[in-house]
């Protein structure tokens, strides 16, 4: 793409990031949007955006276009993701099949990671870069399509004109939000390339805290005066609410640096091929299924504290085995395939639980919103980690450096330094799950959203 539109290396981490900035900041608008309008409606529309927006990405005539282009498109995903969760959540009853649903819902990320992985390997070594938005178009305009016939119609409702409609969205709260999240996210991004200590920078970061303090502020001022905010922040008071949701702000920090320091091990310092890069991932996808399945039979059997125990458990070792000094004459079937295998038991089990617990949380009519919380903490976690551990990453190499190291030494060194701090946010997680959620219950259990079960009540729900 860079070599097409002639985008210099200073610019080129853009292509990535303007994407992840509209796609993580307007989530909570785009839940609450589908809560208002409709959620099958919102789901449709954002996945038609999606499809046409991949195509303006794909013949994007100069840099400045691809940017709008991926901006767009970003805009789509803050729109579908949380409303599809929110579909699941609204329209599939507590029980067995909604247990399944979250479970296959939570799969998909990694699954599609793999297989995006793989998709992208073969193209970038055989293909043009514009198939990958071709085929992406084409599924989003399939999604599309297939929800017109399969998602159910939800039932009318007292709405009122369209106007009520309108002034029913904390448009404040939205502005509030979403540039408090974009300014706190480019301030991070512009961290790690410009410094930390550029005065444009440290400005930026002090703007953007405002911006998400008054946020707050006025999400706890219309609650009190009895209006509809764009969050309730009573929602947190519930403190295993709260503990959940630390607990995907870290993990999916974690998590995303896993897959992106495992990829520079095997293509960077292994100096592997693309495909054989991604042939390594296999693994994390394939147990990824046999994980969600489970999940699902779990959910409603085992108590969720000890499904995140494991689930932390697993990820923790996979860290470790990427963090820890094995040379690189290794097989992979020694470290690589073991590692792939528990982190995929790890994203696997965590993402359903706490989506589920999520959903559970908050009442029917705020499916969306839930959905965008969710997200919104999950995409946060993912955008604020990823330019501190490369500014870890990065200060552990040029100190390696510094000390007449090879170039190839330094690198591994600041590799490994970026893995244990993936153990060590799975290491937090796993203690505020043994602190914070010890009692909570069999999720799977649930008869009612907007409830969540203690562990006291498991033996009257069994015995009944």
């Amino acid at each position: 793409m860079s070599r097409d539109l002639k985008i210099p290396e200073t610019r080129q981490q853009w292509i990535v990031s303007v994407y992840a900035l509209t796609s993580a900041c307007f989530l909570l608008l785009g839940g609450k949007l589908a809560d208002v309008y409709a959620k099958r409606l919102m789901f449709i529309l954002g996945c038609f955006w999606i499809g046409a927006t991949c195509l303006g990405v794909a013949f994007s005539p100069v840099e400045v276009c691809l940017y709008i282009m991926r901006a767009l498109q970003g805009l789509g995903a803050a729109v579908v993701v949380p409303t599809a969760m929110g579909i699941i959540g609204y329209t599939i009853p507590p029980g067995r099949v909604k247990n399944y649903s979250f479970a296959f819902y939570s799969g998909g990320a990694p699954t599609g990671q793999v297989l995006g992985n793989i998709m992208g390997g073969i193209v970038a070594q055989y293909a043009n870069w514009k198939v990958v938005f071709f085929v992406v178009s084409g599924v989003a305009f399939f999604c599309a399509t297939a929800a017109i016939f399969i998602i159910p119609k939800e039932p009318p409702r007292d709405q009122g004109s369209s106007d009520s409609r309108v002034s029913g969205i904390d448009w404040i709260g939205a502005f509030l939000f979403t540039s408090g999240a974009l300014l706190l996210l480019i301030a991070l991004s512009e961290g790690v390339s410009q410094g930390w200590r550029t005065p444009y920078v440290i400005a930026i970061l002090i703007v953007s805290v405002l911006f998400l303090a008054v946020f707050l502020l006025w999400q706890h001022y219309l609650e009190k005066s009895a209006r509809e905010p764009l969050m309730r922040v009573s929602t947190f008071k519930n403190g295993r609410f709260s503990w959940a949701m630390f607990i995907i702000f870290l993990f999916s920090g974690g998590f995303t640096n896993y897959l992106l320091y495992s990829t520079y091990y095997f293509q960077d310092y292994q100096l592997l091929s693309p495909i054989q890069t991604t042939l390594r991932f296999i693994p994390l996808g394939a147990c990824g299924i046999l994980t969600v399945l489970c999940s699902g039979y779990l959910l409603a059997r085992v108590r969720g504290n000890y499904i995140l125990i494991f689930g932390l458990g697993s990820s923790i070792i996979a860290n470790v085995l990427f963090a820890a000094p094995i040379p690189s004459s290794t097989s992979y079937f020694a470290y690589g395939f073991p590692a792939m295998c528990l982190a995929a038991f790890g994203i696997d089990t965590l993402y359903p639980c706490l989506g589920l617990f999520t959903t559970q949380s908050l009442p029917r009519k705020d499916q969306g919103i839930a959905g965008a919380m969710f997200q919104t903490v999950a995409g946060l976690g993912r955008a604020i980690f990823l330019p501190l551990t490369a500014t870890i990453q990065h200060s552990l190499q040029t100190k390696s450096l510094q000390k007449g190291t090879s170039y190839e030494e330094a690198f591994i060194t600041g590799l490994r330094g970026a893995e244990w701090l993936c153990v060590g946010l799975m290491a937090v997680c796993l203690a505020a799950t043994l602190f914070g959620l010890r009692n909570i219950g069999k999720i799977g259990l649930l008869k009612k959203l907007g409830v969540v079960q203690s562990a006291s009540k498991e033996k009257d729900e069994e015995s009944t």
